[in-house]
């Protein structure tokens, strides 16, 4: 039986709800109201001023209460005025292959594992059957373990780390950066964050939650075979030279990214579908998905919030165009069509950049008055933060549990 990792990031659902370089956004930087009213988590107190800022006129008001140990998620809409502005920009500087999230010993530093999309853009009258090699299928998944991009910085410690600390503020994966950021908007996922400083800088790493596995164990077959038709659709569409084998979804191709979100600097891996290969020297990163409809027409993007899930995961990584498989009931695509992700942010009325960037933006500063011990051999500090979408609440701990010990030995001695 083939076995592989669901690829999370490419559920589709019956009604759906959600050239890599230097490019350059503006995002708005704005105060939520204090009139948000929200439930906090009185676990470990600590004292804490309230941040205030100041609006174009002069008036002072409240970001957010961050008392004890907890940070009220705003409601979006204030979020989203505009009053100071700071910029956004990223760029691909390193890439590589991984078999495992959590072996360095299968990351290997080549293109051995870029796959290669081997259709026109728009393709119509096109025949995929989704449901073929389901019955073997075994999904696992995927690692949400950071070693992988550990075992990248020490190949590049002299680009990264000078005068004994590192050259950026954060180190997560892409999708640690969408839950953040998606959190304005989430009402039914949870998560948890581990978060350990470390020479000045912040690694942030994914842990599975209660209510996560629960959601696992109750999957629909139905919502089995969509995570499923993600993996055979790649399949279908692309192809890699070096391989001859059928694709195997344990076998990813990473970029790794820079970016800044005002004076934070990010560095982040971001699993890449595969590329378009534009001239004989010249690729772009595109993203693939399934959905169900005849056309892109059928696609509630005016409403529906989780398209904008697909627009960061494009925008982070500087991915301009989606593929979009446009299938029926049956799991058969029958057409394939472009998706600009401009176009996607153009006919929302339910979300902004904005919003995302300015929330996360909140949040750094949150994590960074509350994460002030460096993590060394002695004193394994590790800063837990929960989602709690039932209150809009994040909440943070201080934890001694070994199993969030997420950075290991093997990186930690070569920069001691």
């Amino acid at each position: 039986m083939a076995s592989a990792k669901t690829k999370s990031d490419e559920k589709d659902e019956p009604v759906i709800e959600e050239e890599t370089g230097v490019f350059q956004r503006t995002i708005q930087q704005i105060s939520p109201s204090t009139k948000e009213k929200r439930k906090r988590n009185e676990e470990i107190p600590v004292e804490s001023p309230k941040k205030c800022s100041h609006r174009s006129d002069g008036n002072r008001c409240s970001i957010t209460e961050m008392k004890n140990n907890s940070l009220s998620v705003p409601f979006w809409k204030n979020l989203n005025h505009r009053q100071s502005s700071f910029q956004f920009q990223t760029h691909e500087i390193g890439y590589f292959s991984l078999l495992n999230r959590t072996d360095d010993k299968e990351c290997f530093e080549d293109k051995r594992y870029l796959r290669v999309y081997k259709y026109p853009l728009k393709t119509l009258n096109v025949n995929f059957d989704l449901k073929v090699g389901e019955s073997d299928f075994i999904s696992e998944g995927q690692s949400k373990n950071i070693n992988a991009m550990l075992w990248w910085i020490l190949r590049h410690k002299q680009d990264i780390f000078k005068n004994n600390q590192f050259t950026f503020d954060f180190l997560s994966w892409r999708g640690v950066l969408r839950l953040i950021m998606f959190s304005i908007y989430e009402k039914h996922s949870d998560w948890l964050l581990a978060v350990i400083k470390f020479k000045n800088a912040y690694f942030l790493c994914e842990f599975e939650t209660d209510m996560q596995k629960k959601d696992e164990q109750n999957m629909t077959p139905e919502h089995r075979s969509f995570c499923y038709y993600g993996h055979k659709f790649e399949e279908y569409v692309t192809k890699n030279d070096t391989l001859t084998e059928p694709l195997n979804p344990s076998r990813q191709f990473a970029g790794v990214f820079q970016a800044t979100i005002g004076s934070y600097r990010l560095l982040y891996g971001a699993e890449m579908d595969c590329v378009v290969e534009k001239s004989s020297s010249i690729t772009e990163h595109i993203e693939l998905k399934v959905c169900a409809g005849r056309s892109l027409d059928d696609l509630p993007f005016k409403h529906n919030r989780k398209f904008a899930k697909w627009w960061i995961q494009c925008f982070l990584v500087g991915i301009k165009t989606m593929v979009i498989g446009l299938r029926d009931n049956n799991g058969i695509v029958n057409s394939l069509t472009p998706l600009h992700i401009t176009d996607i942010e153009t006919a929302t009325c339910t979300w902004t950049r904005q919003s995302f960037f300015n929330f996360f933006f909140l949040f750094a500063e949150f994590l960074k008055e509350h994460v002030t011990n460096e993590y060394s051999y002695n004193h394994k500090d590790v800063v837990l933060f929960r989602f709690l979408p039932s209150s809009q609440t994040i909440t943070m701990t201080k934890s001694s549990d070994s199993k969030y010990h997420f950075l290991p030995d093997w990186c930690f001695n070569q920069f001691i």
